[in-house]
């Protein structure tokens, strides 16, 4: 019976078919899968990155801060030092233009 051969024919191309719509959506939702997994790795990957970056930014700060506190710190004192240097002469000679104007 041809009529049933050309049935049976199209209801075996209709099962491959399905079958390999079957397959190729396995095959998607595994890679879609795979992409997510993917996706999540490289993220987190970049999370850390970020934390690295960010804790070395505030290393380098604080380092920064360090450097110029200690400048400033050494600028200060030797500026008290000049000025006090300076100072320290005409003190006595303030001390002893006060006397002279106070003691008779």
């Amino acid at each position: 019976m041809p009529g049933f051969e050309l049935v049976k024919d199209l209801a075996d191309l209709d099962h491959e078919l399905s079958e390999r719509v079957a397959e190729a959506r396995r095959s998607a939702d595994q890679k879609i899968e795979n992409a997510q997994a993917e996706a999540k790795r490289l993220l987190a990957e970049a999370e850390a990155q970020i934390r690295r970056l960010a804790e070395e930014a505030k290393k380098q700060s604080a380092e920064e801060n360090a450097r110029l506190t200690e400048a400033a710190r050494t600028k200060a004192e030797a500026e008290k030092d000049r000025l006090h240097s300076q100072a320290l002469p005409n003190l006595q000679q303030a001390v002893k233009f006060m006397l002279a104007k106070v003691l008779p």
